[in-house]
C-alpha cells in the first residue's frame, strides 16, 4: 500500500508491505546499497561514497516521470543503520530541497512487514496535478523492485528448505 499526501511543496510518503521472507533476507535487500540500480525501476545508480568507519553516504541517482513529465534526481543521503530494524536516511546534498526518512524491518519467521516513510521536498517544478502521480509512481516502482528482489533471494532458500522436509516426512 501506498499513500502519497502532498503538503504545499512537501510530499509525504507511507508504505507498508508484507513479505513472505526472514528479516535477515529483507535487510540483506535493503542494505545492498551497490545493486539496488539492478533491481529498483529507474535507478541509474547506487553507491556508498564514504570511506570505512565514517558515516554512511549514499549518491543515487534516478529518472522517474510519467507521460510527458520526466525528471532526474541526484541524490547524497546520510544513512544511519540499526541492524535488522531501521535505516535512516536524510539528504546531504542533490537536486532536492529535502529528503528524509526510514525504511523498517518488523517481524519473525518467514513473515516480515516492511515499512517506508519520507518526507520529500523537490529542487524542481512538478505540476501539481501530476506531482503525486509522479512521486506514487516512482515510490511504488521501487517498493515493487524491492519485493521482487526480496521474493528472487527468499526462492532459493524455500526450494533448499523442501527436501529436507520432504525427506524428514518420508521416514
Amino acid at each position: 500500500m501506498v499513500q502519497v499526501q502532498r503538503t504545499g511543496e512537501a510530499y509525504r510518503i507511507d508504505v507498508r508491505l508484507s513479505v513472505q521472507s526472514e528479516r535477515q533476507v529483507v535487510w540483506g535487500v535493503l542494505t545492498d546499497y551497490e545493486n539496488l540500480a539492478k533491481f529498483v525501476p529507474g535507478m541509474r545508480s547506487s553507491r556508498i561514497i564514504s570511506n570505512p568507519g565514517e558515516p554512511k553516504l549514499l549518491e543515487q541517482k534516478g529518472e522517474s516521470g510519467l507521460m510527458f513529465v520526466k525528471v532526474s534526481t541526484e541524490s547524497v543521503s546520510r544513512l544511519k543503520e540499526v541492524p535488522m530494524q531501521s535505516i535512516q536516511f536524510e539528504l546531504v546534498s542533490g537536486n532536492l530541497k529535502s529528503m528524509r526518512g526510514e525504511w523498517s524491518v518488523e517481524g519473525h519467521d518467514h513473515a516480515t512487514v516492511l515499512a517506508y516513510k519520507a518526507e520529500v521536498v523537490p529542487g524542481f517544478a512538478l505540476p501539481p496535478l501530476v506531482g503525486p502521480a509522479v512521486m506514487s509512481q516512482n515510490i511504488k516502482g521501487m517498493v515493487e523492485g524491492v519485493a521482487r528482489e526480496i521474493g528472487r533471494r527468499t526462492a532459493p532458500r524455500v526450494q533448499q528448505e523442501k527436501p529436507a522436509a520432504a525427506s524428514s516426512s518420508a521416514r
